[in-house]
């Protein structure tokens, strides 16, 4: 299967860098137009079934997808954010001073930025969502909207990397990355991150 992982598009909180973790924040101006870029650019992908996380930012982006496609939306708890309970409304700045928080930068996996999950916690459970969509038979081409703290630790699983080198990579909103999920040869990522630019048409 090829299966499309998209990042939602950008919130206000986004760009002021504030943890959203599980709040209903919706995208703004500027997300549902990088969105509605992507439906644009994938439009001849062939995309046969698009799944998103159950929050508004992950679901209005789908919606936006779904519209331009034809095809209805399923949604999966698997690619949901972490709810970061404990730094939900701040800034990165604000919590700069916060060990947990540079640990979490650093060395995600030491870090217990959740009362109920950790980094490896979050990798399985969107990697065992990722791989079951991968596995329909009737599906050839699908989409997956979700998270860059959930897609760069699926891509890491895939890639052969360590969990605490995730955040080598960089997945911004409204970006693409391709995935070829094929059963019984190993995954291949034929890109990441890719960005279309305001004036791209």
């Amino acid at each position: 299967m090829i299966l499309y992982l998209v990042r939602h598009g950008e919130t206000d909180w986004n760009r002021r860098k504030m943890v959203m973790g599980r709040e209903p924040v919706p995208l703004n101006e500027n997300g549902i137009k990088g969105i509605a870029r992507v439906a644009r650019f994938l439009e001849d992908a062939g995309v046969e079934a698009l799944f998103c996380g159950t929050l508004e930012r992950t679901r209005q982006s789908a919606e936006i997808l779904a519209g331009r496609w034809g095809l209805k939306v399923t949604t999966d708890q698997g690619l949901d954010e972490s709810p970061f309970e404990k730094w939900v409304g701040k800034s990165f700045r604000e919590l700069e001073p916060d060990p947990d928080f540079r640990l979490y930068m650093k060395k995600p996996t030491g870090s217990k930025f959740s009362l109920n999950e950790g980094i490896k916690d979050i990798q399985k459970r969107v990697v065992d969502s990722l791989e079951r969509i991968a596995s329909e038979p009737d599906i050839r081409v699908a989409a997956a909207v979700s998270h860059s703290d959930l897609i760069k630790p699926a891509l890491v699983h895939w890639l052969g990397m360590d969990l605490d080198h995730m955040h080598r990579l960089t997945i911004s909103n409204a970006s693409v990355t391709r995935v070829d999920l094929r059963g019984g040869l190993p995954p291949k990522v034929r890109y990441i991150n890719l960005v279309l630019p305001a004036d791209w048409s």
